[in-house]
């Protein structure tokens, strides 16, 4: 159907209470859970290459986004999407082909992934960061702005290769993850650092190229006091499972 928002197909499936702004497309096979809110001139199910070429009849992809969603304005999330209950994004967010997301994650305006990935539950991306394809994102993981992973080693001749951030690593603004990296558990990679081995879990790495120079938990604040692993002194509640149980 065509209204006042825009474009919704009739293929969609639109939970209740869902609000959907001024110029906002809805492709088919669409599905949006309940009280989710779908921001003015977003895209959701936007068709890949195929569709536009004409190759063959287009059959989209299943694209899911859980209840209690945000997407800020002018977001697009690409058919062959799913993602986990309350979601937020930014503005201008874009999310390719392929990717799946967990629940209570966030992506900052700006930001993109171009697919094919895997981000688990409560990943925060901060705005303006650029994943490559094949990521691996485990769970708690806090990426911050402009940071930039790769996947080809000799572009562009390939093949693509793997990121892997474990759960509760912390990627620092401006950082740069060379093909094929894990970066461990815990592990913080510092602000401008461009990381060209595997970090350990709960190691710090720094600088150009990147060094391990302590463990995390040597890590104190000014009144000498240890904040890391960060999840073990967080005094903000943010809303995490942990913090939720008391």
């Amino acid at each position: 159907m065509r209204s006042e928002v825009g474009y919704v197909s009739e293929k969609a499936r639109i939970g209740g209470g869902v609000t959907i702004g001024t110029g906002a497309v809805i492709y088919d096979n669409v599905e949006i859970g309940d009280n989710s809110i779908i921001g003015p001139y977003c895209v959701i199910g936007e068709p890949v290459a195929d569709y536009y070429l004409g190759r063959s009849q287009h059959e989209f992809s299943p694209t899911r986004i859980g209840a209690n969603s945000i997407v800020r304005s002018f977001t697009t999330i690409y058919e062959g999407v799913s993602i986990g209950d309350s979601f937020h994004t930014g503005h201008h967010a874009v999310i390719r082909e392929g990717t799946t997301i967990g629940q209570n994650t966030s992506f900052g305006s700006f930001s993109e992934t171009p697919g094919r990935s895997t981000i688990g539950d409560y990943v925060r991306i901060h705005s303006k960061v650029m994943l490559s394809e094949n990521n691996l994102i485990e769970d708690y993981v806090w990426i911050y702005p402009f940071v930039v992973l790769t996947n080809v080693r000799y572009p562009p001749v390939g093949p693509l290769e793997r990121t892997h951030i474990k759960e509760y690593a912390q990627i620092l603004s401006h950082a740069v993850i060379l093909p094929g990296i894990t970066i461990g558990k815990d592990a913080i990679v510092g602000a401008g650092s461009l990381v060209v081995r595997d970090v350990g879990d709960e190691r710090l790495v720094v600088g150009n190229p990147g060094r391990d120079v302590k463990s995390v938990r040597d890590i104190k604040d000014a009144e000498g006091r240890c904040v890391y692993p960060w999840r073990d002194h967080l005094r903000t509640n943010r809303g995490y499972p942990w913090q939720e149980r008391g």
